[in-house]
């Protein structure tokens, strides 16, 4: 990260711990529109850039107190109560004490919410009732289980504006779940040819729910995507990678941990991602990669590739677009 940010790496590291400012949803034009959404989330304001997306802005942090029973959480649910999200088991790791009543804690000993916590015979969670930082919470919204929006960061959402779909062309997302960019590809133009892959049994089938809940006419199976030739896929238009990466540019983050041989190693199955692009696009094709991660390693030393011209990339940092730390880059296959 040194490489990248130099004598601006304190305030990087700083910025990684606290939350975007704006928490975004995009709204499903197939199913809604902008103008009806606002009227039921008044709390939400249009985006100035992209014309389906809204925002609210994310309030805190907050004082909170400690009660004496605390639930230990593990540091992904730590993150997400910390924005307002309930706790639910396997995320609990250790309940210290026995009231109703409970502080939640991570494991490195941090403060992030305050709760109610229930136990049943089918489960074990909290209802966060207050969060270091407050958003709204629309797991449960109507809209949300109709498919009349999705929260997806502005980030993410630039990438398939980069993708730009146009009427007529074939396009791959190799690393489809949890659908995001897929379905989000799809709504920009729908006279698509729109296939994704993902390489377990869940992420596929979670992904075609999200198809079904957004009415995305896309198909989605289950296959590692660096052997999609072995499918006879080929003359692909534009191909999707978002591969898996440290995640090192995701906010709130707590701690993190990350040594350079598994970067290295990271760095060796994404590119294998590439070289797999390689052998279904058409002459010409563009791969579109993204990261939301802010290492070299992983980015630009992964899309220097003779194979490919690189068109343009982009880097998003924290503390200057007040966003996820993201990377996005267009290549075009020689």
């Amino acid at each position: 990260m040194e490489e990248v940010y130099g004598e601006n790496l304190d305030k990087f590291l700083d910025s990684i711990k606290k939350p975007n400012s704006r928490f975004y949803l995009r709204v499903n034009t197939l199913k809604s529109n902008v103008d009806d959404i606002l009227k039921k989330f008044p709390e939400f304001k249009k985006d100035e850039d992209f014309p389906e997306a809204i925002y609210t802005e994310v309030k805190g942090p907050y004082e909170l107190e400690e009660f004496d029973t605390k639930v230990i959480v593990d540091k992904r649910t730590a993150e997400s109560v910390m924005m307002g999200a309930n706790a639910y088991f396997p995320g609990i790791k250790r309940i210290l004490g026995n009231g109703s009543k409970v502080s939640i804690i991570s494991e490195n000993g941090i403060l992030v919410g305050n709760g109610i916590l229930i136990r049943d015979s089918d489960t074990i969670m909290v209802n966060t009732t207050e969060s270091l930082y407050y958003t709204p919470k629309i797991a449960d919204r109507e809209e949300i289980k109709n498919g009349y929006i999705y929260a997806q960061g502005k980030a993410s959402m630039f990438v398939s504006r980069v993708v730009d779909p146009q009427p007529g062309e074939f396009i791959i997302d190799m690393t489809a779940s949890p659908g995001g960019k897929l379905t989000h590809v799809y709504q920009l133009e729908p006279r698509i040819k729109l296939i994704g892959f993902d390489h377990t049994y869940t992420k596929v089938k979670k992904t075609k729910e999200l198809l079904n809940r957004l009415s995305v006419k896309a198909e989605v199976y289950m296959h590692d995507s660096r052997y999609l030739s072995e499918l006879g896929i080929k003359d692909v238009d534009k191909v999707i990678i978002d591969p898996p990466c440290s995640a090192l540019g995701l906010r709130p983050k707590l701690y993190d941990k990350k040594d350079k041989n598994y970067l290295i190693n990271l760095q060796k199955y994404q590119k294998q991602f590439l070289t797999s692009a390689y052998q279904i696009l058409k002459k010409g094709g563009e791969v579109i990669y993204s990261t939301c991660t802010v290492t070299k390693l992983e980015n630009e030393e992964v899309i220097n590739d003779p194979r490919f011209e690189i068109e343009y990339f982009i880097r998003f940092h924290p503390f200057i677009h007040d966003m996820t730390g993201f990377f996005i880059a267009k290549l075009k296959k020689k």
